[in-house]
């Protein structure tokens, strides 16, 4: 396994935010899988068939299996964790969300699988010690909290949260329920909307049922998706080769 992914994420240099950069430029987050009901398989040989074999993408279950597993054959103390995401109408299904930490010199979040973090490691310490890290989607910083800790990004005015983690190890059989809700239930974000998202050198590529949305160098430009042309889009901005069934109705 640990050759073919070096191969296929351009053989990294070594050291963990080169691992973590390589996999997410490299991997997009995607929920199609769930938008065709296909179901998700989080068998490792699986995950690892339909990434590095198939070249697509996935949602949280499988992007930080495989690359915590990655890491762990890297030599590093990887493992996952559960998480409550928060958007703007307050917190998510509990637990739902699933992390990677490495703990180091000290404790990082190493999350390739939210969708929308930094290509970099995030080193877990109280609020007033806090590393903020500059990426140029955004500032993030994981702060200590109480028995766990939260990812925060500051898109201009402050830091907001994005999720609250613990830090008790987690393997797959954990999160089966939020699994099974996340690519069945009507109330699932994954279920109501397309999401693919990647972070680029300059910016970010992200695509909805709707809409495409390019930002370069701190500029946007939205463009229309159909029929049409959704095909050609996922090959030219995500490396995608699949087809979207709720386009081709």
């Amino acid at each position: 396994m640990i050759k073919e992914m070096d191969r296929f994420l351009g053989h990294p240099s070594g050291g963990l935010n080169d691992y973590i950069s390589s996999y997410m430029k490299r991997v997009p987050f995607e929920n199609i899988d769930v938008q065709n009901k296909v179901p998700i398989s989080v068998e490792l040989e699986d995950i690892f068939d339909k990434i590095i074999t198939r070249g697509r993408g996935g949602f949280c279950y499988e992007m930080n299996t495989l690359f915590r597993r990655y890491l762990n054959a890297k030599g590093y103390y990887a493992y996952n964790v559960s998480a409550t995401v928060k958007n703007s109408d307050g917190w998510t299904r509990e637990g739902s969300h699933m992390s990677t930490l490495v703990r180091s010199d000290e404790l990082y979040v190493a999350d390739v699988g939210f969708g929308d973090l930094p290509v970099k490691a995030m080193p877990i310490r109280p609020a007033e010690e806090a590393v903020v890290i500059d990426d140029v989607n955004g500032r993030y910083r994981a702060v200590e909290t109480d028995g766990g800790f939260e990812v925060q990004m500051d898109r201009g005015q402050g830091f907001e949260t994005l999720y609250r983690g613990g830090l008790t190890p987690r393997e797959i059989e954990a999160f089966q329920d939020n699994l099974e809700y996340n690519q069945h239930h009507p109330d699932s974000i994954f279920v109501r909307k397309l999401i693919i998202t990647q972070p680029k050198s300059d910016g970010r590529v992200s695509m909805s049922e709707s809409s495409l949305t390019i930002t370069q160098d701190g500029k946007t430009e939205k463009y229309d998706v159909n029929g049409r042309n959704y095909r050609k889009f996922l090959k030219e901005y995500f490396d995608l080769d699949v087809e979207i069934k709720r386009f081709e109705k």
